[in-house]
């Protein structure tokens, strides 16, 4: 692992100080992970992410557009577990109960739920967002997907476009640690590697958490049609990137 995200991808000139408090900004009012939102704002693409996370966290990367997937390794996670959590099963290893899982957003602890759901030991890989949904799509509902230029949200998402003479923002001189002092936002990532399953779960716990992935996707169908009203105001120039997220955080 090395250092936080943000700090990455400044390092490599990808994003400056001023979008990544903007994107801090709206990641504190919003909530969810920090690449999903700088992606969001159309700061960095899917590949400029993955670049980052791998070096970040020390994972591989995998083109799931590319990787041929066996029917046993889509047998060990149900649909609504790889919906909810973003991941995707690559292959398995019955002998060893080892599944490799494509995953876009790591985070220890889902991906700890992920291994109590599959009752496997998983071995986590990166891929983009947009290439586990895609999959999803073909292998559990069986739909031909065409691969999109890396880096492009949802076609149901407006894309990002240079909005014309943008209204200059003021932003204070000062650094993003600086802008967020507590600490709450993107803090240093856990090492992901091998997660291993807990204890199996019983019979009313399966219920209740396959009665929460329901909740849960229907809760993130809500946040995506939110997001992209945000994105169509933001085209429009309506509000600048960042604004909405400012605002809600002096509230």
């Amino acid at each position: 692992m090395s250092g936080k995200l943000g700090d990455i991808l400044v390092s490599h000139g990808v994003i400056d100080q001023e979008k990544l408090i903007a994107a801090l900004s709206d990641q504190f009012a919003f909530g969810g992970k920090l690449g999903r939102t700088l992606i969001d704002l159309g700061y960095v693409s899917e590949e400029e992410l993955l670049r980052a996370l791998s070096e970040q966290l020390g994972l591989d990367t995998v083109d799931l557009d590319a990787a041929e997937v066996k029917p046993d390794a889509l047998r060990r996670l149900p649909v609504d577990a790889c919906e909810r959590y973003g991941v995707f099963p690559l292959r398995v290893d019955d002998v060893e109960r080892v599944l490799w899982v494509a995953t876009a957003e790591p985070d220890r602890q889902a991906l700890q739920e992920v291994a109590q759901i599959a009752q496997y030991t998983l071995e986590p890989v990166l891929a983009s967002m947009s290439s586990i949904e895609r999959a999803v799509r073909r292998y559990y509902f069986g739909e031909r997907t065409t691969r999109t230029r890396l880096g492009e949200p949802l076609s149901s998402i407006p894309r990002d476009i240079p909005l014309a003479a943008p209204r200059p923002r003021s932003v204070p001189n000062r650094s993003a640690e600086a802008a967020f002092p507590d600490g709450a936002i993107e803090a240093d990532a856990p090492a992901i590697g091998t997660i291993e399953p807990g204890v199996g779960a019983q019979d009313a716990m399966k219920e209740l958490k396959t009665l929460i992935i329901r909740l849960e996707s229907t809760v993130n169908a809500q946040s995506r049609a939110f997001r992209a009203l945000v994105n169509l105001l933001q085209n429009k120039g309506v509000v600048r990137r960042g604004e909405l997220g400012q605002r809600a955080s002096r509230k």
